[in-house]
This record gives C-alpha cells, sequence and structure tokens, in this order.
C-alpha cells in the first residue's frame, strides 16, 4: 500500500506535467482578449444589424390630496382628581410653583401684622438714629459774616454739625439761637492771633461732647460715636472790617492799615487751617468711606483774579492767601503720592472765586461827604494827584428798580457813567459750597433719585472755580496781557479826562463870592476838603519840594467833581 509520501510526490509530478503541457500549447495561441474583440467587431461588420428597441413613456404623477387624518379617539370621561394628577405629571415646574406661591401667600397673611410692626420699628429706629447721630463737622471761620447765616442753616439741615468762629461772644448765644441745635459756636478774633489756641481747646471739648447740645443726659458723645472734623470753610478771607482801606498805595499805612487787615484775612484763616490739618488727616476708616475732605477757602474774586485802583491792601492779602493755598494744596499731593497711608489722599483743597452777592440791607449810595471825610488824612499832593480819579472810582451809585430805570438815569443825570452789578441770589454760593463738602452728593435730583450731576460739575470745576456776579468776569479778565487789561480799566477814566479838556468850563461850579460870613460853627469837612484842594496850604506854600513837584498839577486843569449836591448843599 502506497504511502503518504508516496501521494504527494505523484501530484507534485502531475502538477508539473500539467503546466509543462499548458506552456507548450499557449505560446502558439492568440491571446483571448483579442479574439473576443476582433469576433465582436467582425460580428458587428458582417453579422445581422440589431433591432431597434421602441421608446418608453413614464407617466407622472397628477394632482392630488392628502385624506384628512382619522378622527381622534372618543375622550373617556374621568373624575377631577385623576385630571389634577395627569396635569401635575405633565407640568412639573408649574405646578411646583403654584404651591409655592399659595404657601407664600398663606405665610404673608398669616403674619401681615407681625411684618408691618417689625418694619415700622425699624424705620423708626433708623430714623432716630439717623437724625441724632451726626459725626461729620464743618468748621465755618466767620460765623458772624453776610454769607455765613444762610450756610450754616443749609448744613444743620443736610446732617453736618457746625462749629462757628465769631468775633465777639454777644455773637455766640444769637448764632446758637437761631439753628436747632447743631450748631457750636466760639470765639476767635481775627485781630488777635492769641486767640487761636482758645479757639481750638474750645473746638476740641466741642467734639467731645454729644449733639444737639440741648438735648438731656450725659453730654459727652461715646467713643464710638464720636465725631471727626469733616472740612473747613474759611469765609474770614472774604474781607475784614479796617476803616479807611481804599486809599492810593502811596498813602496806605503798612503798620496800621495793611499788617491788620492781613492779621485778620490771613494769618489768623491759616494759622487755625495749620492746626486743623492733622485732625483731618487721621481719622477712621468709616470717615474715609463717607468721602473726601475738604478746606475750602473763600477769596474775594476781583482782588484774587485782577486787582483794582485803590484797593491794593485787599489785593495783597487775597493774593498772599491765594499762593499760600495753592502751595498747601501741591504739598498734599506730593506727600499723597509718596506716602504708604491713605490719609492724604482723603483731602481736597479748594478755592473759591467769590463775585457779588445779595446780602444785608438793600443798597444804598455812599454820600459825597462819605468819600471826602475819607481823604481828610491825605496830603494836598495827594488830594491834587489822587482826588479825581479816587472819586469817580470810589463814586457808587443807587441800583436802578428795573431796566426802563436804569436807561432813564443814563439821559436824566449827566453823571451817572454806569450802574452797580447786580448781586446774585447768596443761596447760589450756599449751594456750591455744600457741593463740595458733600463731593456733590447734594446736586440736581429726579424724582428723588441722584443723577451725579454734582460729582460731574466737581470734577470740570477742579480745585478753583469762581461763583457770584462779575466772578466769571474777572476770571476771563485774569488771562488778558498786561497791556489790554490795563486799558480796559483805565478807559472809562481816560474818556472822562477827554471830557473835561474838550469842555469849556470845567464840571464843578464855583461857591457865589458874596456868601455872608460863617457862623461860630465848625465848617463840614466837605468844605474844608474843597478849599484844600482849591487853595495851597501854607506848608505848601513853604516847601520847595511840594512846589516843584506839584507845579504843573493844578486844581483848574485836574479837578473833577461829579456830585453837584455838595455844591448846591454850601
Amino acid at each position: 500500500m502506497p504511502s503518504l509520501d508516496n501521494v504527494e510526490e505523484y501530484l507534485a509530478s502531475v502538477e508539473e506535467y500539467f503546466y509543462s503541457s499548458v506552456s507548450a500549447v499557449t505560446h502558439s495561441l492568440p491571446d483571448v482578449h483579442e479574439v473576443v474583440n476582433q469576433l465582436w467587431i467582425d460580428i458587428s461588420r458582417y453579422g445581422p444589424g440589431m433591432p431597434a428597441f421602441p421608446e418608453v413613456h413614464i407617466p407622472t404623477l397628477g394632482d392630488f390630496q392628502v385624506p384628512p387624518p382619522p378622527p381622534p379617539p372618543p375622550r373617556v370621561s374621568s373624575s377631577w382628581v385623576g385630571t389634577s394628577a395627569s396635569w401635575i405629571a405633565n407640568h412639573p415646574w408649574k405646578a411646583s410653583g403654584i404651591v409655592v406661591g399659595v404657601a407664600g401667600a398663606g405665610l404673608l397673611v398669616g403674619y401681615r401684622d407681625v411684618f408691618k410692626r417689625r418694619t415700622r420699628n425699624l424705620y423708626t429706629s433708623h430714623k432716630a438714629r439717623t437724625a441724632t447721630e451726626r459725626r461729620q463737622i464743618v468748621v465755618v471761620l466767620g460765623g458772624d459774616t453776610p454769607y455765613a447765616l444762610s450756610l450754616i442753616h443749609e448744613l444743620e439741615s443736610k446732617g453736618y454739625i457746625v462749629i462757628a468762629s465769631v468775633a465777639t461772644p454777644e455773637a455766640v448765644d444769637v448764632l446758637e439761637n437761631q439753628c436747632e441745635g447743631y450748631v457750636k459756636a466760639h470765639v476767635l478774633d481775627p485781630f488777635e492771633p492769641a486767640t487761636v489756641p482758645v479757639f481750638l481747646r474750645s473746638l476740641s471739648a466741642t467734639m467731645s461732647r454729644k449733639f444737639p447740645i440741648k438735648s438731656v443726659g450725659d453730654p459727652f458723645a461715646s467713643p464710638s460715636s464720636m465725631p471727626y472734623i469733616h472740612s473747613v470753610i474759611s469765609l474770614l478771607t472774604l474781607s475784614a472790617p479796617v476803616p479807611h482801606l481804599n486809599a492810593p498805595l502811596e498813602h496806605i499805612s503798612l503798620r496800621d492799615t495793611y499788617l491788620p487787615y492781613h492779621t485778620a484775612a490771613h494769618i489768623t484763616p491759616l494759622q487755625v487751617i495749620q492746626a486743623l490739618l492733622p485732625l483731618l488727616r487721621t481719622g477712621s476708616a468709616r470717615s474715609r468711606d463717607v468721602g473726601k475732605k475738604s478746606i475750602i477757602v473763600c477769596l474775594p474774586a476781583t482782588n484774587a483774579r485782577v486787582g483794582l485802583p485803590f484797593g491794593s491792601v485787599q489785593a495783597m492779602s487775597a493774593a498772599a492767601t491765594l499762593r499760600g493755598i495753592e502751595v498747601l494744596r501741591r504739598e498734599i499731593r506730593i506727600a499723597a503720592m509718596t506716602e504708604r497711608t491713605d490719609s492724604m489722599q482723603n483731602i481736597n483743597v479748594v478755592v473759591v472765586d467769590v463775585g457779588t452777592f445779595e446780602v444785608g440791607s438793600p443798597f444804598k449810595a455812599l454820600p459825597p461827604e462819605g468819600i471826602y471825610k475819607s481823604m481828610e488824612d491825605w496830603s494836598a499832593s495827594e488830594k491834587v494827584v489822587y482826588g479825581p480819579a479816587f472819586i469817580a472810582a470810589m463814586h457808587e451809585k443807587p441800583l436802578p428798580a428795573s431796566r426802563l430805570e436804569r436807561i432813564r438815569s443814563v439821559f436824566k443825570n449827566g453823571d451817572h457813567f454806569g450802574v452797580p452789578r447786580k448781586g446774585t441770589n447768596l443761596s447760589v454760593l450756599t449751594d456750591n459750597l455744600i457741593g463740595v463738602v458733600s463731593g456733590g452728593q447734594y446736586g440736581p435730583t429726579l424724582f428723588g433719585i441722584g443723577l451725579g450731576i454734582g460729582r460731574i460739575r466737581n470734577w470740570m470745576r477742579g480745585e478753583r472755580f469762581s461763583i457770584g456776579a462779575g466772578a466769571s468776569t474777572y476770571r476771563l479778565a485774569s488771562y488778558l496781557p498786561s497791556l489790554v487789561l490795563d486799558g480796559l480799566i483805565n478807559l472809562p477814566h481816560f474818556l472822562i479826562s477827554i471830557r473835561n479838556r474838550l469842555l469849556p468850563v470845567q464840571p464843578f461850579r464855583e461857591p457865589p463870592a458874596d456868601l455872608p460870613p460863617p457862623v461860630a460853627e465848625r465848617k463840614p469837612a466837605t468844605t474844608e476838603l474843597k478849599e484844600q484842594l482849591h487853595t495851597p496850604s501854607e506848608s505848601e506854600a513853604t516847601s520847595d519840594a511840594d512846589v516843584e513837584s506839584n507845579a504843573g498839577d493844578t486844581v483848574d486843569s485836574s479837578w473833577v467833581s461829579l456830585h453837584q449836591k455838595v455844591t448846591e448843599a454850601e
């Protein structure tokens, strides 16, 4: 029997024999693809033709209607419990909202009285705490000046504690009796710098007491409700009651006139501000959250911006105060940039140029006798040289009642070369100062909602702004070149001098020569002054220096009298 190896050898020999036979025959046979291709060509050329197939047209679908859906099955009637359960299962969020709303309404109805009572108690306690707990103190220097009373009343109504300085002890009770208990006045005589330490000790004692000052119980405040200084407003820098301020610089006594005025309007206010700066610099974090603290210095716009003739005392003092406040502001800014704490960054220094405001009684014209009386101490040469210009500058005219009266006054009285400026309402100054103190918090509102206009206005104004009649005019004039500014100031006097040169007779009257001799009474100061202006004195006649200096200045060529009432009274 053959084995497996013999079978494999037999199959291998058969396979070899098959391959050798095929390879021997295929080299003489043509390619199958070529044979099939040639056969198809021959049939196409010599064979019968192919039959034509008919065209088959498939019909398109025409218009047809979709049959309506079958009607829904009839609803099976069920109870409302099942319907509600199915609706809750289909709308779980709506069902939860309804349940919460019903539960809240029930609780609100049940606890309505308790809620109202608690709300009323909270509102009452908050209102009482707000009305009694005042912590911000505003120091007003010059509480007895004409500008201070309305400002103090408005500050008190806005929720501030006011500590004001007055010049006399009598003014303390007068000021405190006009307020509601949140104003405390202390004596500070601006002409006596020695009273500054006394004022500061009184101010320190006032800061530790409870307000209102008329409240019963313990007069001292608790440490948690201790007030602090929020702002300092200086009204003493506006003016000081010193006689004979308006005079030529040549005549002014620097010791008797300028030094007292400079002490009252410059040294004393700055000395108080120096002492209060440490109190402004230190404070709790709660005081810093309220807003910036401020130092407000009010200056007369005329003297701080321009400086008019015969007002050198006021102009020099205002310029010194302005420069000192500007240096203080720059020092505070530099310190705020370099220090590690935020104490100096919370202080704002503002200068307010104050114009003309309606203060005190209605305007009354200054009588000519007052002008001549202020010239009694002048030397003869000063009267001759400065007298006409001084009278023309100091001559004050009453304010016309209406615009028609103003036009009539120009044609009716030839000596009226203008009318005084109408003052602005004092409430405008008060609102602007409170806007600076509060940081613009008390500004225009719409339906009781603040619009932020006050803060925008403070940002646009910066650290110096002008308010009052004439303040903006002098502010613009201060930017003019000196040549143009001096020309505008001298223009009225230049026109008067041209008029006097063209007139054939000088515009004043000589007294009649046939007057009866005067009685034993003393002659008025006006008549004596005019005689001194028209007749040289004995000292002038014997002094060669005065004769030489006044040789070209005669009364007939320079004197201008704008007051006919004086000569008529004579």
